[in-house]
């Protein structure tokens, strides 16, 4: 089960006897691989001992699942329960600003069947909407659970610390001596950021080079000792950038006392050479040259 699926989220799921649509979301979530909590049939006989248990399901939660349907709202102790669990939730956003709430109003939803309580609140949810909530309307429950994962995979995605420059030069830590002499003679000219990989480090680094990358004119990705290393990653980071849309020019280079066919990678924004070690601070150079010529 992948990190998102197993994104704990609470259900607010409110009668006994659930129409086809929510039943439907329900067992999306649960194919899905969410795990979600909220049983409302189980606590209805002490309405104490309710309260106390969604009040501490929403504050285990990392966000929300709120279905709005043709129901009229059930009731404990004079409390509609739809109207508490988004008002616990609404709290726990000022609390957590990570907490996320999704709502979910399918397109074939009627207004001229609710009785008034139900039209006034959903009323004050579409007045209340903050930044960390999402009310959508897609027919298909499917689809919901769909752009919830993608909101969620959004968010859980690290933020690393980037700095605008010319050249970003990635590489393993295998050619550490090798990046030493092209930084020496680079560093005095361009503006220079390095990224080495390590083996078995936890650093997300195709996260952290995708987004330095976004602000880098040129990408540079050498090798020399690690040509086993080199083919994967900038295949796979190359599809992560965006392609062909990438925002920064890729310079695939190699040095050529190395047999290897890596240098044979061709694709748009992509440049693959292999060049003698002492021509490849030049050949760097060179490229970063034709692309500040068109900026």
């Amino acid at each position: 089960m992948d990190t998102i699926a197993s994104t704990k989220i609470f259900l607010s799921t409110t009668n006994i006897d659930k129409d086809e649509e929510e039943k439907r979301l329900q067992l999306t979530l649960e194919r899905a691989g969410f795990l979600f909590s909220n049983d409302f049939s189980t606590d209805l006989i002490n309405s104490e001992s309710y309260f106390t248990k969604i009040n501490d399901q929403i504050k285990n939660s990392a966000c929300s699942v709120h279905y709005i349907g043709q129901q009229d709202f059930n009731y404990i102790n004079n409390i509609a329960i739809d109207e508490y669990h988004f008002e616990k939730v609404s709290q726990k956003i000022k609390e957590d600003e990570a907490f996320k709430v999704f709502i979910w109003m399918p397109n074939d939803f009627s207004y001229s069947k609710l009785n008034d309580a139900k039209i006034k609140f959903i009323t004050k949810i579409q007045n209340h909407l903050s930044a960390n909530m999402t009310l959508s309307r897609v027919p298909s429950a499917i689809q919901f659970i769909e752009d919830i994962r993608i909101v969620l995979e959004e968010h859980s995605t690290q933020k690393f610390d980037t700095v605008p420059t010319d050249v970003f030069l990635i590489y393993n830590e295998t050619d550490d001596a090798e990046v030493s002499k092209i930084e020496g003679m680079l560093t005095s000219i361009l503006k220079f950021t390095k990224l080495k990989i390590v083996q078995d480090s936890d650093i997300d680094y195709e996260e952290f080079a995708s987004q330095q990358m976004n602000v880098s004119k040129l990408s540079v990705i050498f090798y020399k000792n690690a040509t086993d290393w080199a083919l994967p990653f900038v295949q796979q980071i190359w599809k992560k950038v965006g392609g062909a849309t990438s925002k920064s020019q890729i310079l695939f280079i190699g040095d050529e006392s190395v047999k290897s066919d890596n240098a044979n990678f061709k694709a748009p924004k992509v440049i693959s050479t292999a060049v003698p070690s002492q021509l490849i601070p030049l050949e760097i150079k060179v490229q970063f040259d034709k692309i500040n010529e068109h900026m």
